[in-house]
């Protein structure tokens, strides 16, 4: 009789306080993969493939602690952010973690990605998602959002993975880095670039190192060759890398031209009396990233004990 009674209570104080959780019950959790987007399916193509990869790793060590795992894009692609979330929403999920793929801290992962995701709202946002055919999700899903790409040792990793690919004597070469940048969070991306330059000198021995912001190849010319001239000055071959998500520099570097009144200047032609190796990747394919996401994804859901017994990291790589 007092077992019987001591489960009645139980019930009735559930049933009292509807907010209460059974100790241990597992929360339905989704793990949205935000990115830009871009209308050429080739950029595309890498980061709906991390969709997979994620997943997998995920589930290595048993079923998923997430019942949706989904790549989202901004704009220009499909699925939408509002669609995934849609999709969620009748998955019952609970809670989210929206992951930015973005490389740093930038206007797009501060304002743009939280208004989309209607956790952040003013006029002038509104008006503009409005004209550019954004719609901002609405939802009764929990949103969390994570940390960009520079979070911990990922960058410099990757980074330090495509200058292995490309160099062949370190002792003669030097490296220029090539980013988007965003003025706004200036030290933010000047640092986040002297690290992963200095990190990847001193696990190579290479000695000279730069780095210019070109957005997506609008500044290539005036800040972008003008850093990688400087390299060449100092070195016998020199090792352009994109610290992009999904596009190398290699293709930046064949398109880039400018005008000034009548004459017009290009990247190749300028560059091509030089020795210069141009990374055609960017972050993307890459085993790392999918394993930052996982363990990004994992130590979220341990933090706030939204799904206990998880192990403390992903699975370790093979």
């Amino acid at each position: 009789m007092r077992r019987h009674a001591i489960w009645v209570l139980i019930l009735v104080a559930v049933l009292a306080f509807p907010g209460l959780e059974v100790a241990n019950a597992a929360v339905r959790l989704g793990l949205i993969l935000a990115a830009h987007g871009s209308p050429a399916p080739q950029w595309n193509a890498p980061v709906l493939a991390l969709e997979g990869e994620v997943q997998a790793l995920l589930s290595e060590a048993g079923p998923s602690p997430f019942i949706s795992t989904r790549v989202a894009m901004m704009e220009f692609a499909e699925p939408s952010i509002a669609s995934v979330i849609e999709d969620m929403e009748r998955e019952e999920v609970e809670r989210a973690l929206v992951l930015p793929l973005f490389i740093a801290p930038s206007g797009h992962s501060v304002y743009d990605l939280p208004a989309i995701l209607g956790l952040y709202s003013d006029r002038e946002m509104r008006g503009q998602l409005q004209e550019e055919g954004i719609t901002v999700a609405s939802t009764s899903i929990h949103l969390a959002m994570g940390p960009t790409l520079n979070y911990g040792s990922l960058l410099r990793d990757v980074l330090l993975e495509r200058t292995r690919e490309l160099s062949t004597e370190p002792q003669s070469e030097g490296i220029v880095l090539l980013a988007h940048g965003d003025h706004r969070f200036a030290p933010i991306w000047e640092s986040t670039c002297q690290e992963i330059g200095s990190f990847i000198c001193a696990h190579t021995g290479i000695t000279e190192f730069d780095f210019a912001f070109v957005e997506v190849g609008q500044s290539f010319i005036p800040e972008g060759v003008a850093a990688i001239l400087g390299v060449t000055e100092r070195c016998e071959r020199t090792l352009v890398l994109g610290l992009y998500l999904s596009m190398g520099v290699e293709s930046m570097a064949k398109s880039s031209e400018l005008s000034v009144g009548r004459m017009s200047f290009r990247a190749a032609e300028t560059l091509q009396d030089h020795d210069i190796v141009f990374a055609a990747r960017g972050l993307l394919p890459s085993r790392q990233v999918a394993r930052w996401i996982a363990a990004r994804a994992i130590e979220w859901a341990n933090e706030r004990s939204l799904h206990p017994g998880l192990p403390p990291e992903a699975p370790a790589d093979r």
